[in-house]
């Protein structure tokens, strides 16, 4: 029988991705406004190769507010993982592909291994809700060990993958003494 497992987390853009789009709708109309109606003001009808620069510049707007909606998805399907971006829910960017046989450590980023395997690695994927990582108990990661190359996944935490993490790898995955085969044990007792 099949495990599967899939976790989407949708990118919190910050500030920058709630004011970006808000002001620079507001700059495109202004240029609009100015780019087109100024050179009829001034007796210049080039209308054709202004309304042109203003349907230009409303598109690379449009694009670059679309770059902001991002989405990572995380897969497991028996022992094979994949994390892939999916930007503006069209474009799918594979991240990583790899087994969790692979793993060389599987836990939070608040264990003591974090800092010096974040610093021995040749790359860091971050698959969780906030582009600058919080080091809290619901982000996990994964170490792995491929061909010589060395790189993490850092994704948010889910109840439901740790029998699957621990059923393909014992050994590298962190043990959780308050979850017994992915239920809480306050919920056995209710």
């Amino acid at each position: 029988m099949d495990s599967v497992y899939e976790d989407i987390v949708k990118r919190d853009s910050g500030k920058i991705g709630k004011v970006f789009p808000v002001l620079s709708v507001i700059g495109v109309v202004i240029f609009g406004i100015i780019v087109n109606i100024l050179p009829i003001l001034m007796g210049i009808n080039i209308i054709f190769f202004t309304g042109i620069l203003t349907i230009a510049a409303g598109a690379i707007i449009w694009h670059l507010n679309r770059k902001f909606k991002v989405e990572f998805e995380i897969s497991l399907v028996n022992d094979q993982v994949t994390a892939t971006q999916i930007i503006a829910q069209s474009k799918r960017e594979e991240l990583m592909l790899f087994t969790v046989r692979d793993c060389e450590f599987i836990g939070p980023v608040t264990s003591d291994r974090y800092k010096t395997d974040k610093e021995n690695v040749e790359y860091a994927v971050n698959c969780t809700e906030t582009r600058n990582l919080r080091i809290i108990d619901d982000n996990w990661y994964m170490l792995v060990n491929q061909g010589g190359s060395r790189y993490m996944l850092i994704f948010r935490f889910n109840e439901d993958i740790y029998p699957l993490l621990r059923r393909f790898n014992p050994r590298a995955t962190v043990v959780m003494p308050d979850l017994i085969r992915g239920r809480k044990k306050n919920d056995d007792n209710a």
